[in-house]
């Protein structure tokens, strides 16, 4: 996808080859448990199966077995408490990744507060604000600091990855059949030419952007708001299980045929 980052078939994790690390974002455990109590809505408890089936698939899918799990921010779905579900499906996720791979660092996202699920497991997972591997700085992309952020820590990065957004296609036909698939988008900023990719949710369920058919001012985070990103002329690749990887012009010419209306 760009230097050593690349995209992992029809998966929404990233593996940065010459780093033996693969990455996911967004997998928000305890959604279904917080949607059921904010809105009497109850979805089956399958999201920590399906993230288990999807990380070990991605893991298979690297050129060589990664040691190093990035989790690109939101690892965890209530802001304000670690629900039951979360004590729960936390610890269970973390065991189950690290017999995958020898170490786990979170960078925090808006979601990661009260992480108290994951100090049985100590310095088995390390938790920082940033991370920057090799020439690739990894941020979630919620704080409206990303400016201060790349100009203290991101001097050598030539790549910047961020999640948050949660970025999905809708496609559709003249029936009005509609289908949505996550996507990563990858730019550059304005002002000092790095790379912007950003991350799909790895969560099932979890809500976001449906990046072609609003416009820039409805985007979530910061870095894609601001002035620094050209939202319309990042490229588009939508990740499908089945499909596989499906690679789209940029955004502002896909808007004008991805849907049918």
């Amino acid at each position: 996808m760009e230097g050593q980052v690349e995209l992992l078939g029809g998966y929404p994790a990233l593996y940065l080859r010459d780093e033996h690390a693969i990455c996911i974002a967004d997998l928000h455990l305890g959604y279904e448990e917080a949607l059921a109590e904010s809105s009497g809505i109850t979805l089956p408890s399958r999201q920590l199966k399906d993230v288990e089936h999807a990380l070990e698939v991605s893991v298979v899918r690297c050129r060589s077995k990664p040691s190093t799990l990035i989790i690109n921010g939101d690892l965890k779905h209530v802001f304000s408490e670690s629900s039951m579900q979360e004590w729960r499906e936390v610890p269970m996720f973390i065991e189950f990744a690290l017999e995958l791979v020898e170490e786990i660092i979170l960078v925090r996202g808006n979601h990661d507060t009260l992480l108290g699920p994951l100090k049985r497991f100590g310095s088995a997972i390390q938790i920082v604000n940033t991370l920057r591997k090799g020439e690739v700085l990894f941020m979630h992309g919620h704080t409206r600091e990303y400016a201060r952020i790349l100009r203290e820590e991101g001097e050598e990065a030539k790549t910047i990855v961020i999640a948050h957004e949660h970025p999905f296609l809708i496609l559709g036909d003249r029936v009005g059949a509609r289908v949505r698939v996550p996507c990563f988008l990858k730019g550059r900023l304005k002002c000092s030419g790095e790379t912007v990719i950003v991350m799909p949710a790895f969560s099932p369920f979890a809500g976001g952007t449906p990046v072609n058919v609003v416009s820039k001012e409805d985007f979530l985070s910061p870095v894609l708001k601001g002035p620094d990103v050209e939202v319309d002329e990042m490229a588009v690749y939508a990740v499908d299980e089945e499909i596989g990887i499906l690679e789209f012009p940029a955004l502002k010419k896909w808007k004008l045929v991805s849907l049918c209306l």
